[in-house]
């Protein structure tokens, strides 16, 4: 396989965390922030390893003692009234109708704590209007000079000063009505000046707090969550689309769009060979080079990967296609075979086409794909022979209930363990089942080859079709399978295998546990068994009647309420994203540009090479528990220090070094890139730099903690340089902990 590493990146393995921290600080101008100190890096990888500390991402709440500042409008005056007070806002509401609510503006607190000031007000006698000040100086020149002000006193308290996750009041000074205007948006600032001459601003008069998640705000948190398990990373256009349609219905319309998948036409070349027109020996800018570098390794169809993954519409279809790849794995680690593009690329449309379909079908697809066939010894598995003492290859009929349909142990339909009289997991089978599974199995080799090129010499090993079976090479005995379900004698390879297959499809443990699986490749690693429940339900009925509609499956998991809403201090909850969904997300959500090349060195540095899984059971153990916890977080199961330093490497490359350049010998490269100009233009706001980027990495729900680090941080570099800014701010954020693992 061509190995085509873009940019170097990985550090060396086996380095502990403190000899990386060291190496960090060691060459601050590599793969870290130039500007941060040693204190700050080390600081920062501390919270990429927290991973109990993994927070509760919900909608802001009223903490004890806030209150919300409500703004009427007087129609008649022209003047603005401001109020904390319930029972005031209630009595106003109700007896002045020439006064317009406009709502809750900002957050202020009931009760001094430290840090706040006094809001004072004063009512004005002359012109029936209020005036508001957190400046004692100047409520002393007013209750000193002006006789017409009466002194109200204490409405409310707010900050003196500055903080990340605190609103600078603005005040105006309106010089038709000699009242003081105030708000808390910027926007709303902006055009005041704009449009209104006679309000003269006086700048911050002192500092609120945001108000709590409204149900806009809210909305959108939904939908960008729903994007963040159903895609390869939300989209602001996305996000305005699930919001205008609602979840459902977003759901709905994915299920009906057509694969985008690997079509025949561009992974078309079925030779195992090289020939005169195909070979690596060419120069590496001819056609005759290209042709055995897209077709002869997994190139271009890792490249086509990454770009369906960023750019195709079907983002649901795609995501529960490579969902599957990790349940029905093959590897490219097998032999050359499966390194040749079209082997492979027939495999994965297969389930591109069944993510939606009837599992029934893609049980049988799969096990009838003669890349499986090659990849786990189905392929050419002859019945026994006594004179040569062989016995039928058992491995496909073991991974294919181990790994593809019922698992090791009897369960529940919420996917808890049946266990026996002394506690103990029932198993769901033994050697007799695998035995006679195999021999029920064997009987098949790869299809006739039909290419319209010449037959090449290895090209008896052809993957464009499903297998065919080889009926002298058949087990014609009888077999006794699951539940007393007997195959009788004499029947053809075709006859035994769709038995077979029935057989393990209707067994009752093939809901729960793919459910349970699906669930953890989209929602969470820890599930409720009741979720798992509702799931499986779902794979057993669709509503009339269908087993195994993966319709009804992909419904069910996604618009679970378990799934809509993030169980409120629960830090079992979500999922680690695996390299390849990281690498997605960073791109997708921030706006990259790409042409999908190099992508795959960068998440196989990270841990996943993608098509490359190192064995039937995947890229990381379906099981795995972060150790020392009961928490299931299979991709952690790969992660390491050198991995943590993959990832802030991508990020930093991305942000710092221009993203990936253009491979020079593809035609129509163009590299991976990210704009920086929208945040560029946003760095001489902190705040308004860290919203834009809480909104596209976090859909609003960024921890407190962590904003008020970065904001910390960002603020304290030069403002004159924006870039750097905007740099700092997009790598500490889309590096942390917190956004690699999704809620």
């Amino acid at each position: 396989m061509i190995e085509r590493r873009l940019r170097n990146q990985a550090e060396d393995t086996g380095r502990t965390i403190a000899a990386a921290t060291d190496g960090v600080a060691r060459h601050a101008a590599g793969w870290m922030l130039p500007f941060c100190s040693f204190a700050i890096v080390a600081g920062w990888l501390l919270l990429v390893f927290a991973v109990g500390a993994a927070p509760v991402f919900g909608s802001m709440r009223k903490a004890a003692g806030d209150a919300n500042v409500y703004r009427f409008y007087n129609q008649v005056t022209g003047v603005h009234f401001y109020t904390a007070d319930e029972a005031e806002r209630a009595a106003f509401i109700a007896r002045w109708p020439q006064l317009l609510y406009e709502g809750a503006v900002y957050r202020a607190l009931a009760a001094a704590t430290p840090g706040t000031t006094p809001i004072y007000r004063f009512y004005n006698t002359t012109t029936g209007a209020h005036f508001y000040t957190a400046d004692p100086a100047e409520r002393l020149r007013v209750l000193q000079t002006l006789p017409q002000f009466v002194d109200e006193g204490i409405v409310f308290y707010a900050y003196a000063g500055d903080a990340f996750d605190r609103l600078p009041i603005h005040r105006f000074y309106n010089t038709a009505t000699r009242t003081h205007f105030f708000t808390a948006s910027d926007a709303e600032r902006d055009y005041v000046q704009r449009t209104y001459p006679q309000f003269a601003y006086e700048g911050i008069a002192y500092y609120a707090l945001p108000l709590a998640g409204d149900p806009a705000t809210q909305a959108k948190r939904d939908a960008f969550r729903l994007l963040d398990q159903g895609s390869f990373g939300p989209t602001p256009g996305d996000v305005a689309r699930v919001m205008q349609i609602g979840p459902a219905a977003w759901v709905d319309a994915q299920l009906a769009l057509p694969p985008s998948g690997y079509p025949d036409a561009e992974f078309s070349y079925v030779s195992l060979d090289e020939n005169d027109s195909c070979k690596f020996s060419a120069a590496r800018t001819s056609a005759t080079y290209a042709c055995a570098r897209d077709q002869l390794t997994l190139f271009k169809l890792r490249r086509r990967f990454f770009q369906n993954a960023l750019t195709a519409p079907d983002q649901l279809r795609q995501r529960v296609a490579w969902a599957l790849s990790q349940i029905f794995v093959i590897s490219g680690m097998k032999d050359p075979d499966m390194e040749t593009a079209y082997v492979q690329a027939r495999f994965h449309q297969m389930l591109a086409e069944e993510a939606f379909g009837n599992f029934g079908n893609l049980l049988k697809r799969a096990t009838l794909s003669p890349a499986m066939g090659h990849y786990l010894d189905m392929v050419d598995n002859a019945k026994a022979d006594p004179l040569e003492m062989t016995e039928p290859n058992e491995n496909y009929a073991r991974e294919l209930l181990q790994l593809f349909s019922i698992g090791l142990v009897e369960l529940k339909r919420d996917g808890t363990p049946l266990v026996d009289a002394q506690g103990n997991p029932v198993p769901t089978y033994g050697q007799p089942e695998v035995r006679s599974l195999a021999r029920a199995l064997t009987g098949w080799t790869y299809p006739v080859f039909d290419a319209p090129q010449p037959k090449g010499g290895d090209d008896e090993r052809y993957y464009a079709k499903p297998m065919i079976a080889v009926p002298s090479q058949h087990d014609a005995s009888a077999k006794r399978l699951f539940r007393g379900i007997e195959l009788p004698a004499g029947q053809s390879a075709e006859a035994d295998l769709q038995v077979a297959l029935n057989n393990i499809f209707l067994h009752p443990n093939v809901g729960p546990f793919i459910a349970r699986q699906l669930i953890r490749q989209f929602v969470t690693g820890n599930p409720s068994p009741e979720y798992v429940d509702r799931v499986a339900a779902a794979f057993d009925d669709n509503g009339t009647g269908i087993r195994g509609d993966m319709k009804a499956v992909v419904r069910a998991l996604l618009l679970d309420p378990e799934a809509r809403t993030t169980p409120e201090g629960d830090p079992r909850y979500g999922r680690f994203r695996e390299p390849a969904l990281f690498i997605t997300a960073v791109l997708r959500t921030l706006g990259a540009t790409s042409d999908g090349i190099g992508l795959d060195d960068e998440a196989k540095g990270m841990g996943q090479d993608v098509f490359y899984a190192p064995t039937v059971f995947n890229y990381f153990p379906a099981e795995f528990k972060i150790p020392g916890t009961s928490v299931i977080a299979p991709p952690m199961g790969i992660h390491n220090t050198n991995t943590v330093l993959a990832r802030s490497n991508f990020v930093y490359g991305m942000l710092y070094e221009g993203g990936l350049t253009r491979d020079e010998e593809v035609s129509g490269s163009f590299g991976s890139a990210l704009p920086l100009g929208p945040y560029i233009a946003l760095a001489g706001n902190p705040r308004a730099l860290l919203a834009e980027i809480d909104a596209r990495l976090f859909g609003g729900a960024m921890p407190p903690g962590m904003k008020r680090e970065i904001y910390n941080t960002v603020t304290a570099l030069d403002a004159g340089d924006p870039e750097e800014r905007a740099r700092a701010a997009l790598f500490l954020a889309a590096t942390a902990f917190q956004f690699q693992t999704s809620r």
